[in-house]
């Protein structure tokens, strides 16, 4: 191997590159059932029998018989050696391959101290967890939830919490259960205290929402402020593990339904896509807050080149949709915009409407 690659950042990379934009390149590729067919480009045929399998991340031909993953396609089509090819499909994604005189007993230590964020923030979303349910520091963020008519399900389902307004609380919890503090730090939930001495919690008084990675990992939170507060919504900082500009909310439950309907919903924020999700609409995303970045784009594009942007029917929405029409467009996607009634919000149509009537009378209108 031409230098050594970590086998943390090679799963990395095939977390990041989807198979279907990769074989896509060289394959014209049609939907059948659960796979996508096309010529093999391994052998002469008349017959597609190249087969691509996105919830697996693998390819096979009936034919020849070739087949593996992302590594392998890209070495077979380029022939290339696994060291090139995994350099080549890092460069692709954006990811930065160490320096290949790194010693492995530094990767050992990268690799102890992403497994000890991880753990800090799944430890984390079951404290906020804990605190909606059962906790007296719970009840306002109780009566929120249940204004939005969340039920049980969905709650658990997308493991709503709540961060008190404590400066602490989440602090002590995780201090006590051996998690460093300078781990704390680098997962963003917490932030040093000007006075050098200890920590406080990032997000206080929010209602939290965990995001996460394409393998269902949490990465990082977003929290809507309960009460009085600004911002109203505030995302973790970016980490070694959360990159908001590259990550999309909910896809790791959505993909498989957008690649069945070869379609995906994009909405502004968490809480319409929840309402969607529990009105049956599950091929549903959001962008985190923020603009739709080429990034995001890319990735929704990995999974489907139709898109329905369906944000606020207000001037600020509006332009949202506007920008995010054009990022998405330059991608190669098809994109409609959902003309909403003025002055509304996906969330209050679907609660007050329904899914179906949603999704019959808004999305379907090509954009003029």
């Amino acid at each position: 191997m031409a230098g050594f690659i970590p086998d943390e950042i090679v799963e990395r990379i095939r977390d990041e590159c989807d198979i279907l934009d990769l074989a896509g390149r060289y394959v014209h590729l049609k939907k059948k059932g659960r796979y996508y067919f096309g010529l093999c480009p391994f052998h002469s045929e008349r017959t597609p029998s190249f087969s691509v399998d996105p919830e697996k991340q693998i390819f096979h031909c009936f034919g020849c018989g070739a087949g593996g993953d992302i590594y392998t396609l890209k070495m077979n089509l380029e022939n290339l050696t696994f060291a090139e090819a995994v350099r080549e499909i890092a460069n692709e994604v954006g990811i930065a391959i160490p320096d290949q005189n790194e010693a492995e007993g530094d990767v050992s230590h990268a690799r102890r101290k992403k497994s000890k964020i991880l753990e800090a923030l799944d430890l984390a979303a079951k404290f906020y967890r804990y605190v909606l349910q059962e906790s007296v520091y719970g009840t306002k963020a109780r009566d929120y939830v249940a204004s939005r008519a969340f039920s049980p399900k969905v709650q658990e389902e997308f493991q709503l919490g709540f961060a008190p307004g404590s400066w602490d609380s989440l602090w002590r919890f995780l201090t006590r259960r051996g998690i460093d503090e300078a781990v704390l730090q680098e997962a963003g939930l917490v932030m040093p205290r000007q006075n050098g001495r200890g920590s406080y919690d990032r997000f206080r008084q929010r209602l939290m929402f965990p995001i996460h990675d394409t393998q269902g990992r949490v990465i990082g939170f977003g929290g809507r402020v309960i009460g009085e507060g600004e911002p109203k919504y505030l995302n973790s900082p970016e980490t070694p593990l959360f990159n908001k500009s590259r990550t999309l909310f909910n896809l790791h439950r959505a993909r498989k339904a957008i690649r069945q309907k070869q379609e995906v919903v994009l909405f502004e924020g968490y809480v319409d896509v929840i309402t969607a999700w529990q009105a049956g609409i599950h091929h549903c995303v959001a962008s985190l807050g923020t603009s739709l970045t080429e990034e995001q784009a890319l990735l929704i594009r990995r999974n489907s080149e139709n898109v329905i942007i369906c944000f606020d029917a207000d001037s600020a929405g509006e332009d949202a949709a506007l920008r995010g029409l054009d990022v998405l467009k330059k991608q190669g996607c098809s994109v409609k915009v959902a003309q909403m009634p003025s002055n509304t919000d996906p969330d209050d149509y679907i609660r007050q409407y329904g899914g179906r009537r949603f999704g019959k009378t808004l999305w379907r209108q090509p954009f003029r």
